[in-house]
């Protein structure tokens, strides 16, 4: 018995050691989502980047990092930044919900900046010059897009991303020469423990009822349909998520509907804007209790 003490206890001393040597923070010291800087984060990080009346949004969880849409092309310097002082070193993915340019121009500025592993697009081609312009972005990055044709879902450290793709018929021209892609927009979830986020890029009416009808069911954190723009479903689309944090990304110049927000004050909604409140950084561990933040 003697012998085998003795044994332990060395092993107990190597182990504490190697402990040391590799920098292992105490356990006292931890703190959940304190790694900002450093890329590493625990639980999860959303970062709804101010880059106007747009989209771009940093996900963080472990080690993993991407993004869902890239804002324009004269804000992708404040994206980089943004992206940089979160110790961001690569993108594991890049998720464009549709070709509108305040969503997708961002890319080409951005793969430049950032190594990327892949590219998510939705599963139809566009009819502007913005969806041209991207996929020379991508062809001049060495990038071949991927479009997503069914339900994809992977892990981000502690979190599970789900790409939604959309089911609404493309029509090229039903709208000027967007045609209706607000209503193709992709939409994407991120669960991490008891937390729940929704995404759900610029849908309209029709791309909303489609999310009705899928029954996704109820998300504590939002980031709201077309910069908060008003559909005449928007209540039901209230009811079925249930948020508590609902994320607008809007401008001063083209800011959300009041009657959205009136919406969304009725529910108790805490509700936060772009235009207001500029970047806005949520941080949960995975309880289901948030931390909301602005720059």
């Amino acid at each position: 018995m003697k012998k085998r003490s003795v044994w332990v206890a060395l092993v107990g001393l190597l182990v504490a050691l190697v402990l040391v040597s590799c920098g292992v923070p105490e356990a006292a010291g931890e703190k959940p989502g304190a790694a900002a800087g450093t890329g590493k984060v625990d639980g999860v990080r959303v970062s709804c980047i101010d880059v106007g009346k747009g989209d771009c949004l940093l996900i963080q969880s472990g080690g993993s990092s991407g993004l869902i849409d890239t804002g324009y092309e004269d804000t992708a310097d404040e994206v980089i930044s943004h992206l940089r002082k979160q110790g961001v070193k690569s993108l594991d993915f890049v998720v464009l919900t549709h070709y509108d340019r305040d969503h997708v121009e961002g890319m080409g500025d951005i793969g430049e900046a950032f190594k990327i592993g892949a590219v998510y697009l939705p599963n139809y081609e566009g009819a502007d010059k913005n969806y041209y312009n991207l996929i020379e972005a991508l062809e001049d990055l060495k990038i071949k897009g991927q479009p997503v044709e069914k339900k994809l879902t992977f892990a981000m450290g502690d979190a599970t991303l789900t790409v939604f793709p959309s089911t609404v018929t493309f029509l090229p021209f039903a709208e000027g020469d967007e045609g209706n892609d607000n209503d193709m927009s992709l939409v994407a979830t991120l669960t991490c423990g008891k937390d729940s986020y929704l995404f759900a890029g610029d849908l309209e009416e029709e791309g909303i009822e489609e999310y009705l009808e899928a029954g996704h069911g109820a998300f504590d954190v939002v980031k709201m349909p077309h910069h908060g723009r008003k559909a005449s479903n928007m209540d039901e689309f209230l009811d079925q998520v249930d948020p508590q944090i609902a994320l607008i990304t809007d401008s001063l110049e083209d800011s959300a509907d009041k009657k959205v927000l009136k919406l969304l004050t009725k529910a108790g909604v805490d509700t936060y804007s772009t235009a207001e409140d500029g970047t806005i950084v949520v941080t949960s561990t995975g309880a289901g209790q948030y931390t909301v933040t602005t720059e």
